[in-house]
């Protein structure tokens, strides 16, 4: 299976700025189709993550997707070092509550297994709930 980028809809692009506002953090769009936003670790590391469309090619078919990721990006904004990616379906529409609530929990999900898988300490934008 190969992937392509893909122009991101308007309505994917809102809904990934309000989820990015949401969880406190400030999106960056200089790029047209790409959506950024730093992590701030406790050991000083900045990481970044990226909401991007693809296109999933396979045999028959493609098929649009949203992309995730953690990464460490250089000066000119490309990535040096992928830590996570995930991928998820592309939202129905711009009111689509259950991808916001799903890539709401994907972002903080990634940041925190960043976290303890690289013993970066935690991640000072996002803190773990109490328990």
């Amino acid at each position: 299976m190969t992937n392509r980028a893909l122009v991101m809809p308007d309505y994917v692009a809102e809904l990934a700025k309000l989820c990015l506002a949401q969880l406190g953090l400030v999106p960056s769009d200089e790029h047209k189709d790409i959506i950024t936003a730093s992590l701030h670790y406790e050991d000083g590391t900045e990481l970044s993550v990226i909401v991007m469309c693809l296109a999933q090619r396979s045999w028959f078919r493609e098929k649009p997707t949203v992309a995730v990721s953690i990464a460490k990006l250089d000066a000119s904004m490309r990535a040096t070092e992928i830590h996570l990616q995930e991928v998820m379906p592309v939202p129905y529409g711009p009111s689509d509550l259950q991808f916001l609530l799903a890539l709401n929990t994907n972002i903080r999900a990634m940041a925190w297994a960043v976290a303890a898988v690289g013993g970066m300490g935690e991640c000072v934008e996002l803190p773990r709930p109490s328990r």
